[in-house]
């Protein structure tokens, strides 16, 4: 026997008091990283005051912050049957997020300097490890329940194809879960693995019926195919005066889909079978994390950019900036800035060429731009306008896109999402005279898998791989 309702029916609580134990954490580690980066003075016994009251105002703001924003990662969705990675991965993002957001407002009040770094960098870390540790033991903790029969729910299966058996044997391999199959439903004599031919089988819509109301059961789901449309029908009908949770599985294991998930729009349920990751809450997201970045990396980049204007305007007559047409998000042209590494109207003579090592258009002072990356710091004015992403697919010119849309498979689909400074194809290496298909599928991984984290992993890799590069020119 299966020892249910325990936890069963109190979820509501135990959400509650997981959001209070994560705002407890937060607060309970400003104070403990305050102390802990005044070791040193603790430990000399010169003494450390209490902690500032200006400090108080930052852990109550951080507090608040953090009960806006987790929810909006969806940290506190039920995890049942999601990695443990992917759930660290969520609240590492949100509080990422936290911590940018408080990085920009001290930076726009200019009262940075009011506070430790080392504070701020220990108090960040440390928040992170609670954070994580906290859902680690919470997940361990519910593993052992289940393994010991307590927090199960009951599913009863209905299906007659060799869908509903994949179903089932997933979930049977998958006792994490703590979902257990009670039973099975199907019409007609179906060949069924040993395991499952011994649970209960019924062959009779008023018969699940029956043991559906009579027996503890918390969830039926239905696994069958589309031309099985009739009984799928008769099925929820039967079950509408029943307290109990319905699932649908949709019959879509065949077909190979781009990022794909369920959704509603206008109230009208939708399988989206290929679309960008990076829409609604993302969306929103991406926007902060472009604005805030981008508005940091111009202050502290600005003395070198200035520099770099004078070095180009002494290098050759002309303009510091050079303007060019590019194909932005959803294939929409826009004015991207660079500064100007080629003398002026030089393409007059050639034309649109494609970069390559091997040509000597670009001014000396040009090529040492162009080979560390410098020449691109002007985009993060495309970054404010809205225009571009610090994080994307890079942009090509109008006269390439025509070219290689209908040679290079799925080449438009990188419209899907701004085109950005960097990306997964250039910091792996996919820029300049390199194979286009490849960069493409490094781009559609992009847009498929994007996350927060995603793009923090992008820009550590940008600093360390992907400014100077051998095919940077």
């Amino acid at each position: 026997m299966y020892k249910k309702g325990i936890l069963k029916g109190h979820g509501n609580i135990i959400n509650s008091f997981i959001r209070l134990c994560d705002l407890s954490f937060i607060a309970a580690c400003a104070p403990f990283s305050y102390y802990f980066s005044n070791a040193y003075e603790l430990y000399t016994s010169l003494g450390v005051v209490g902690l500032p009251e200006a400090y108080y105002y930052v852990i109550l703001l951080s507090v608040l912050l953090s009960a806006l924003i987790f929810p909006l990662f969806s940290i506190y969705r039920v995890w049942r049957g999601a990695s443990t990675l992917t759930e660290i991965k969520y609240i590492t993002m949100a509080w990422v997020m936290v911590a940018l957001i408080l990085t920009f407002i001290a930076f726009v009040t200019r009262t940075g300097s009011d506070y430790s770094r080392s504070w701020m960098l220990i108090w960040f870390v440390s928040g992170w490890v609670v954070l994580i540790g906290s859902r680690v033991i919470l997940r361990l903790v519910l593993r052992w329940l289940r393994s010991s029969g307590f927090n199960h729910r009951h599913i009863v299966i209905v299906g007659t194809a060799e869908q509903a058996v994949v179903v089932a044997d997933r979930l049977r391999k998958s006792t994490w879960f703590g979902l257990e199959i009670s039973a099975l439903f199907q019409s007609g004599d179906n060949h069924l693995p040993d395991w499952l031919s011994r649970k209960t089988i019924i062959t009779d819509l008023n018969k699940l019926r029956e043991y559906v109301a009579q027996h503890d059961v918390d969830q039926v789901w239905i696994s069958l195919p589309h031309s099985e449309e009739q009984t799928i029908r008769n099925v929820i009908e039967a079950l509408e005066d029943i307290s109990v949770e319905i699932r649908y599985v949709p019959d879509i294991f065949e077909y190979q889909l781009m990022h794909h998930s369920l959704t509603e729009m206008a109230g009208i349920p939708v399988v989206n079978i290929s679309y960008s990751a990076i829409e609604g809450t993302n969306q929103i997201l991406k926007a902060i994390e472009d604005y805030v970045l981008s508005s940091v990396l111009l202050v502290f980049a600005s003395p070198l950019m200035l520099l770099i204007a004078t070095g180009v305007k002494l290098s050759s007559p002309g303009p510091i900036l050079y303007r060019q047409r590019r194909v932005g998000w959803n294939g929409k042209e826009f004015t991207m800035f660079k500064f100007r590494t080629m003398p002026v109207d030089i393409e007059k003579h050639t034309g649109p060429v494609w970069a390559s090592k091997e040509e000597q258009r670009a001014t000396r002072f040009g090529s040492f731009l162009r080979k560390t990356s410098l020449d691109e710091l002007p985009q993060l004015f495309n970054v404010l306008m809205g225009e571009m992403s610090l994080i994307g697919p890079r942009p090509e010119r109008p006269v390439f896109v025509e070219k290689y849309k209908d040679e290079i498979p799925h080449y438009m689909k990188k419209h899907l999402v701004k085109a950005g400074l960097t990306g997964w194809a250039q910091v792996h290496g996919w820029r300049g005279n390199t194979s286009l298909h490849t960069r493409i599928e490094h781009d559609l991984y992009y847009i498929e898998n994007w996350s927060l984290w995603l793009d923090i992993k992008i820009i550590i890799m940008t600093v360390f791989r992907g400014l100077i590069h051998k095919n940077a020119y």
